[in-house]
């Protein structure tokens, strides 16, 4: 793991994006001479799988944000990291190879090995657990459905402020070939490709493929002049469809991806912030350190999903295991001076059944009915902590720690027609999760008998954990005309207590749970030209878990005792014109602690605790270097990464010409207000928007060439940030990026 090199695959991307044109040479000859899609006016409805089976969006209780691929490609989200630009209530930053996202403003602060977020996230109804696995690149998506508030029923497992479902298109009886192959600024290549077909009258199969190179960096490291922000990543997707009947069909599927680069893995002192020994910011994608850094992610996964036709009902089981391999090298000072560099290598293995019963019909009563069961092996192999900060330039301790989940749960939901228009359901789950922890600490270099050695000695620590509870979900949807509904739910969700494996001496947080009231409106107007849905929440939060990295680099999680969340999302799409489509949505949130009595506070160094005090600390003089980590009180402070406002308008136009030509212009510009990074509300990410934009030229059915940009007025934003005794220190987000697109579908 610790060797993770390219050479072997150096070409690999830059041979997939030739090899998508190479095909899609091949198959022009054979593709049939269909014509262009034409607008049919008015908005298509939306299918999505909220409450496990299929249904209209706007007859589903839930506040949910649907995007289809179409939808996808057009703004220029390619990968789950962008989905905040589309979706207002949902934060994503990266840390190393880990992501960080929150929905409503509840999400994790801490991307530590075996943590995991309190949103859940699902690939083709698989729960993915490991925060590595959270970076898909968009190739064969259908769609995605973002679900905001608590899932507790049907989902269940971390679910309590929401979940990202992202579902893969699936073969079926028709030769289906789309290629893509692009070239970007900073020598940036990257390959697309899907394939799709029957393999016979029962089996069908596809293969997805997708490729990037980034072989120039955004910045450098100034003390040795080497490029920094760059890497790579490939990986491959197949599933196979076997219907050998009517009542039944099994599904299964398997992936693989790998992926190396520093793109958020090289940390630097902030602006206005400085580091020990005087360094200030190097400039906003350079870094200033000794070490190397960089990460490394390696994940497969195999999945079967088998439905069953009962007459009565439908029996649904789904099995997966996936392996997912991490190593990265990281500067845990973020200057020059070798204070702390670390080895963080991981390996998390995941088995995950669950079987569900649902009834055929919908009305007036539907139910279904599950079993749940999760298990996650977590390791940190021989992990490596050195520098002066721990003994000396080579001196400091390895750590060996091994986490184990298991995870029980059973399920039940059912829906009831009070009258032919008004709707009630409810839904229980109980949850029983353990785990364990084993974890020893081995001192490197130190001076036998020392203070330091006996303080980074530890034998053999091992520990249990068992918690359970029951949350549950009521809502009531009242059709008021046959386009517009309304509805009322309460939620609740459950996110288990855990240890930081990175610091195993500490003790774990506790389980933090939600509860949250919600109202909505969904309409249809205007010969369904328009689609209007807004919704209003409360949540309360208790034992929210918050990371502070005041002991360095490594996560210290904390519960703090109570938040409260308050907001408004709105949401509306318009198709005033055939060819024309224009959306817009915004969220507001206001989110407070009301009960964080002992969180940690960073001031700059000189800075003197104050005892009691309301602040905890403050600065004595001008900065010299570093933090000063003082504790008090939170309560009142806003949630980290819960921006007051967040929004975002897009434009779709469809210009036919002559000769099944046509000319296509999206742009999206989204804006994000500011925000803090961690509890203490120091360390803020100031309000920022983005443009993306792109022209795609249709030359006939099969072939198109794409100009698009990102990020196109080149906005400088932070991607992470966080305050450490050694300096406050962070990675910015992606500076204006753009590329040419060479496309082919049939």
């Amino acid at each position: 793991m610790k060797g993770f090199t390219s050479q072997s695959h150096r070409t690999i991307v830059s041979g997939l994006a030739l090899s998508v044109a190479s095909l899609a040479l091949a198959g022009t000859a054979s593709a049939q001479d269909e014509g262009a899609e034409t607008s049919s006016g008015g908005l298509q409805d939306i299918v999505v799988t909220a409450q496990r089976r299929s249904e209209d969006l706007q007859k589903v209780p839930i506040s949910i944000t649907a995007l289809n691929a179409e939808t996808l490609e057009a703004t220029g989200l390619t990968s789950t990291l962008a989905l905040t630009q589309a979706v207002p209530s949902v934060t994503f930053t990266r840390s190393g190879p880990s992501i960080l996202f929150a929905i409503r403003g509840v999400g994790n602060t801490s991307a530590g090995s075996g943590e995991e977020g309190p949103n859940a996230f699902y690939v083709d109804n698989i729960y993915i657990a490991d925060l590595t696995s959270l970076i898909v690149e968009f190739n064969n998506i259908d769609r995605v459905e973002v679900l905001k508030g608590p899932q507790g029923t049907l989902f269940g497992r971390n679910a309590s402020g929401g979940l990202i479902n992202i579902i893969t298109r699936e073969p079926g009886e028709e030769f289906v070939f789309d290629g893509r192959a692009g070239y970007a600024n900073y020598q940036t290549v990257s390959g697309q490709a899907y394939v799709a077909g029957p393999l016979s009258e029962t089996l069908s199969a596809d293969l997805a493929l997708t490729g990037r190179k980034q072989s120039k960096g955004w910045g450098v490291n100034l003390l040795d002049g080497k490029e920094t922000a760059l890497g790579w990543n490939w990986g491959a997707r197949s599933k196979w469809a076997w219907r050998p009947s009517d009542a039944f069909k099994l599904v299964v599927a398997g992936e693989y991806f790998k992926a190396s680069d520093n793109l958020s893995s090289g940390f630097a002192v902030l602006p206005g912030s400085v580091g020990v020994g005087g360094f200030t910011n190097p400039g906003p994608y350079n870094i200033n350190t000794s070490d190397p850094t960089y990460a490394n992610r390696r994940v497969w996964g195999v999945s079967a999903t088998a439905d069953l036709d009962l007459d009565w009902a439908t029996l649904t089981n789904i099995s997966a295991v996936r392996k997912v391999k991490t190593g990265g090298a990281l500067e845990g000072d973020y200057v020059p001076t070798q204070l702390l560099r670390l080895g963080v290598f991981t390996k998390s293995d995941t088995i995950q059944q669950e079987i569900r019963l649902a009834s055929k019909s919908t009305y007036p009563f539907s139910w279904q009915v599950g079993l749940f069961y999760l298990r996650i092996n977590t390791f940190l192999d021989d992990n490596t902590f050195r520098g002066l900060q721990v003994g000396g330039v080579d001196s400091g301790y390895n750590l060996d720690s091994r986490m184990i989940a298991n995870s029980y749960a059973a399920f039940g939901e059912a829906t009831y027609a009070i009258t032919p228009t008004t709707f009630l359901t409810g839904g229980l789950r109980y949850t029983q999760e353990k785990r364990t922890l084993a974890a020893s600490q081995v001192p490197i270099n130190q001076v036998p008998g020392s203070v330091l050695e006996t303080a980074l000695t530890l034998v053999d620590r091992r520990d249990r954990l068992k918690f359970e509870k029951v949350t549950y979900r009521a809502a009531l949807r009242q059709d008021v005309t046959e386009d517009v509904s309304a509805y009322a739910s309460y939620n609740s969700g459950f996110k288990a207590g855990l240890w930081a494996m990175q610091s195993p001496r500490n003790e774990p947080v506790k389980p933090q749970t939600t509860e949250a009231f919600e109202v909505g409106l969904k309409t249809k107007l205007f010969d369904n030209t328009v689609r209007f849905n807004i919704a209003a929440f409360h949540s309360k939060i208790k034992n929210f878990q918050v990371r502070s990295a005041s002991t360095g680099s490594l996560s210290l999680l904390l519960n703090a005792g109570a938040a409260r969340i308050n907001g408004i999302e709105a949401d509306i799409e318009i198709a005033p014109a055939e060819g024309l489509n224009l959306s817009a949505s915004v969220a507001l949130l206001d989110s407070k602690f009301t009960d964080f009595q002992r969180a940690l506070f960073t001031y700059p160094t000189p800075a003197t605790c104050v005892p009691n005090g309301n602040p905890p600390g403050v600065s004595t003089g001008p900065a010299t270097g570093g933090n000063t980590t003082c504790i008090g009180t939170a309560t009142g402070n806003r949630l980290p990464l819960a921006a007051k406002f967040a929004g975002n308008i897009g434009a779709s136009y469809v210009m036919p010409l002559a000769d099944e030509r046509s000319l296509t212009f999206n742009a999206r510009v989204s804006y994000t207000g500011s925000f803090y990074f961690e509890p203490d509300n120091r360390n803020r990410q100031k309000s920022y928007g983005l443009l993306n934009g792109s022209i795609k030229y249709r030359l006939n059915p099969n072939w198109a060439l794409e100009l698009w940009g990102n990020n196109l007025t080149d906005k400088r934003y932070l991607q992470s940030g966080v305050g450490t005794p050694t300096a406050d220190q962070g990675v910015f987000g992606p500076p204006r990026t753009y590329g040419v697109n060479l496309e082919i579908d049939f």
